[in-house]
């Protein structure tokens, strides 16, 4: 089992914790689910908002996340369902970032991806419902308000009433909502935290989240900022290394395909259609600081023949592989992060070590011994009467 120090050292932990391929590759699957999803659904609100696939594809490639022109309601609703399904698959893979990280901190390094696709499969409803009820219960409130609003323009009545019941209850309800909303946003980080290491369900993960949150308040508030900050200087080095790597590519095999290859990239370019301000900030080490490496210009592309089409598509696909997995890293630290973080201030809140839980294999190996046990009392307490039955049938057979 890892020393463990339950204090903000172990914080510091994460960068190094999320450097693992299978736990970059776990949110790089989540973010490339997600962004599948969020692509469809984009596409098609974008063709219900009266843009045809041509002129959106012209005008946002690969990333239509800028310039939304949606004047209908569904078309708002489907691109919601985009995000949405983003959100939800990254939830999921933060759940198996935080099992294969809490699993490592109790000494098994072997825990495998396999294994927590399977904790998953068991405990991914907590993960989803306790944040979604929480959104749940705030639409209910701003609903209320809303026919509070519509009885206030009853006239004389309701305006009086309004103004009597204006500080009690309504602003101490619109206050209780505005603690809900900021319970809500951080549960997206906490919950998976709370379900990977100790399969609450949903009444519980919530109740812990509040706890934790009202409890340890400047504590989590801190050691989130730090993993904030961690996360992006961690993206920054690898962003930095990937993209002096893409260079080495470029510079040796641009050595015999020169022009050639400065067409295709330009062309693949194109297809990068992601807000510039994204950009300058995943370069720049962190906001605030010129310390930075220059990426590309994105143009508009240039015309190629058909195998310069295919490959510049290809390397655009490329691209955005290369910067999930750069994202993913930042991601694995906050997911990693936030286990620790639970970690600590259960230890704090409650004097609860975490990682003296026992394991799934060692819940499983005492079931199947309590099961073993079982069998063997019943088998015990089967002989006596076997023999009674055998002694009577051989004391009625008559002697010759």
């Amino acid at each position: 089992m890892t020393k463990f120090y339950f204090d903000v050292r172990d914080v510091f932990r994460a960068p190094r914790l999320a450097l693992s391929g299978k736990k970059i590759l776990l949110q790089f699957m989540g973010l490339l689910l997600g962004y599948l999803g969020y692509l469809f659904f984009s596409y098609i609100a974008f063709l219900t908002a009266g843009s045809g696939f041509a002129e959106t594809w012209k005008y946002h490639g690969l990333f239509p996340m800028s310039g939304l022109p949606f004047t209908r309601w569904y078309s708002w609703v489907i691109f919601g369902l985009g995000c949405l399904f983003a959100l939800i698959c990254w939830l999921l893979a933060s759940v198996m970032v935080g099992k294969l990280t809490y699993e490592q901190l109790k000494g098994d390094d072997f825990y495998s991806s396999k294994e927590a696709l399977r904790f998953l499969k068991r405990n991914w409803s907590p993960v989803l419902l306790s944040p979604f009820s929480l959104l749940a219960f705030i639409a209910f409130v701003i609903v209320c308000g809303i026919i509070i609003g519509l009885l206030g323009k009853i006239p004389y009545v309701g305006e009086i009433g309004f103004g009597i019941f204006y500080l009690i209850p309504l602003f101490a309800a619109a206050l209780f909502l505005a603690y809900v909303i900021f319970i809500f946003v951080f549960s997206l980080f906490l919950a998976p935290a709370i379900v990977a290491t100790t399969k609450e369900d949903t009444f519980e993960t919530i109740v812990q989240t509040f706890s934790v949150i009202w409890n340890q308040a400047w504590r989590y508030f801190l050691y989130s900022g730090l993993l904030g900050v961690m996360a992006k200087v961690g993206i920054f080095i690898f962003g930095y290394f990937s993209f002096r790597a893409v260079q080495l590519i470029h510079f040796s095999c641009g050595i015999l395909m020169r022009g050639k290859l400065s067409d295709i990239l330009e062309e693949a370019l194109s297809y990068i259609t992601l807000p510039t301000h994204l950009l300058s900030y995943f370069s720049n080490i962190f906001p605030g600081i010129k310390f930075r490496f220059h990426l590309p210009e994105i143009g508009p592309g240039i015309y190629l023949n058909w195998s310069g089409e295919i490959s510049a598509f290809l390397i655009a696909i490329s691209l955005v592989f290369i910067i999930f997995m750069v994202i993913s890293y930042g991601l694995a630290i906050l997911s990693s992060g936030q286990t620790l973080t639970y970690i600590i201030l259960r230890k704090k809140k409650d004097d609860e070590n975490l990682l003296e839980r026992k394991t799934e294999m060692e819940e499983e190996e005492e079931r199947r011994e309590a099961e073993d046990k079982v069998k063997e009392e019943a088998e015990e307490e089967a002989k006596p009467e076997k023999k009674a039955v055998t002694g009577a049938g051989e004391s009625e057979t008559p002697s010759t």
